[in-house]
C-alpha cells in the first residue's frame, strides 16, 4: 500500500555510501501506471547515459541500451511499478540482460504480483507500523523527543494524529 516507505527505503539503498564504487551506473526511473514498453526503456536509457535519446523505434533503443550496459555492474531502480504483464516486461528487461555479473535492479510496487512477473529473486514486503512504534516516531518528529512528563493534553491530541496514520510511517514523519 503507498506511504509505507518502499521509494524512501530505495532511495537509501541507492544512496548508501556502501554501495559506492561497486556499480560503474546507477539509474533511477519512475515507471509511470500508464505502462508503455518503448518509453519505459528509453527512461531506463536517458537514465543510464544521463541525457536525451531520440532514438526512433524499440529495436534501436534496446541496441543503444545494450551497448552502455554491456559488462557493466550497474543498480536499476524501478520505482513504483504498476504493470502486471509478463510480456511487456520481457520486452523492457532483454537489455538489461547484457550488464556484468552482480548488476541489480531494485523495483519498488504496491503489488505481489508485479514482483513475481518480474521474476524478482528477493522481496522485501514492508508493513504498516504497530501503534507504540507509531507514537515513537510521530514523538520523535513532534517533541524531538518522547518526552514522558508531556503535557497531557498534547498527548491526546498527538494519539488521535497517530491513530489517523493507520500505521503510515510517511503519514507520521
Amino acid at each position: 500500500s503507498g506511504g509505507v516507505g518502499k521509494t524512501t527505503l530505495a532511495q537509501h539503498v541507492y544512496s548508501d555510501p556502501r554501495i559506492e564504487g561497486k556499480f560503474v551506473i546507477k539509474a533511477w526511473v519512475c515507471v509511470s501506471d500508464d505502462f508503455d514498453v518503448l518509453t519505459t526503456v528509453r527512461a531506463i536509457l536517458e537514465a543510464v547515459i544521463d541525457s536525451t535519446d531520440n532514438s526512433r523505434g524499440l529495436e534501436m533503443v534496446h541496441r543503444r541500451l545494450k551497448e552502455n550496459l554491456i559488462g557493466k555492474r550497474y543498480l536499476l531502480v524501478l520505482d513504483d511499478v504498476w504493470n502486471e504483464k509478463r510480456e511487456l516486461w520481457e520486452a523492457v528487461l532483454t537489455p538489461l540482460t547484457y550488464g556484468a555479473r552482480g548488476s541489480r535492479i531494485l523495483v519498488t510496487t504496491r503489488t505481489t504480483k508485479v514482483a513475481s512477473t518480474v521474476r524478482s529473486n528477493k522481496e522485501l514486503h514492508l508493513e504498516q507500523l504497530e501503534q507504540d512504534h507509531c507514537w515513537k516516531v510521530f514523538a520523535k518528529h513532534a517533541f524531538q523527543d518522547d518526552n514522558p512528563r508531556l503535557n497531557v493534553e498534547l498527548k491526546e491530541i498527538g494519539i488521535k494524529i497517530v491513530e489517523k496514520c493507520k500505521g503510515l510511517p510517511l503519514a507520521l514523519g
